[in-house]
């Protein structure tokens, strides 16, 4: 049996495009699709699949363009008696480690704005829930969550979605969380380029060396000097690094026929970047141009 756990947020977009009230849905779709991903991935880097979130929207209030979202937590009754603990954050504490609550002091959002979106040159722990961050010559002392909520890819994803992108738009200048009819946290056009997804640094998965014979399809010989190769069952573009074969090519020592063979010795890494997986080849040798035969081969008896 699940007990829900439920909070209400306000958060508002200000500026000369919302005087009478309106927001063009290109705008708001993606916003209040980002609140959702956000408690989405904020529940999940801090409770796992303890605990479930949705969120309604409550209210589209009058005044700028204020928007009121409740938030539900679904949570299993056995583990009710540690709330207070770090195993499970509720649905009100969720929002306000996020920055969405009635103080923003030590929130996700203050931090990323009060420092311009950089990491913490040094992190201190004081205790299994708290944390130090020192960023310069500053510190500030933040629960442990809100480090967790930092480093999550998707909750840096989603903020970005609800802050940064609708501030974008001529004629929105300002995303105000409110709280009373008061505002807690105001983040302005110049400051919301802070909360741009960081951009994850490429993984490489894995790393060979490996000899393999091409057919040329599309030479280049500018920028990376790219070319695009045929294995006999893909195509791949590959960077050419062997500097002897690209001079000979250069000098007209070397020519290309239709058919013709390359034998290279090829270096491919295979790498998980913030837009997926990606596979890079570069030929680091080429070994042997084997021209394309120009007669027909017969076998004659002795």
């Amino acid at each position: 049996m699940d007990d829900m756990s439920k909070a209400a947020f306000t958060i508002a977009y200000d500026g000369d495009a919302l005087r009478d009230h309106s927001m063009d849905v290109r705008d708001l779709a993606p916003a209040l699709l980002g609140v959702g991903k956000l408690f989405e991935a904020a529940n999940a880097a801090l409770n796992g699949e303890e605990a479930q979130t949705k969120i309604h929207v409550k209210a589209l209030n009058a005044g700028s363009f204020e928007i009121t979202f409740k938030v539900l937590q679904s949570i299993p009754s056995h583990i009710l008696s540690i709330l207070t603990g770090n195993f499970v954050t509720a649905a009100a504490n969720l929002g306000g480690l996020i920055g969405l609550g009635a103080t923003s002091i030590a929130s996700l959002i203050f931090i990323i704005k009060k420092f311009k979106g950089k990491d913490p040159d040094n992190i201190i722990p004081l205790d299994e829930n708290t944390v130090r961050l020192q960023f310069g010559d500053e510190i500030i002392d933040v629960p442990l969550n809100v480090l967790k909520l930092m480093r999550d890819l998707g909750v840096r994803e989603s903020l970005q979605k609800i802050v940064e992108e609708p501030l974008k738009r001529e004629g929105i200048s300002t995303f105000e969380v409110r709280s009373e009819g008061n505002i807690v946290l105001s983040v302005g056009k110049e400051d919301s380029v802070y909360f741009r997804k960081p951009r994850e640094p490429d993984e490489t998965i894995t790393d060979e060396h490996r000899k393999a014979a091409f057919s040329i399809s599309a030479l280049a010989f500018k920028g990376e000097n790219k070319w695009k190769l045929y294995d006999g069952q893909s195509s791949i573009s590959a960077k050419i690094a062997d500097d002897d074969f690209l001079k000979k090519v250069d000098s007209d020592e070397i020519s290309f026929s239709k058919g013709d063979i390359l034998i290279c010795d090829v270096h491919v890494t295979q790498k998980r970047t913030d837009k997926g997986l990606k596979t890079e080849y570069v030929v680091e040798k080429v070994i042997e141009h084997q021209k394309s035969p120009r007669q027909i081969s017969m076998d004659f008896p002795e």
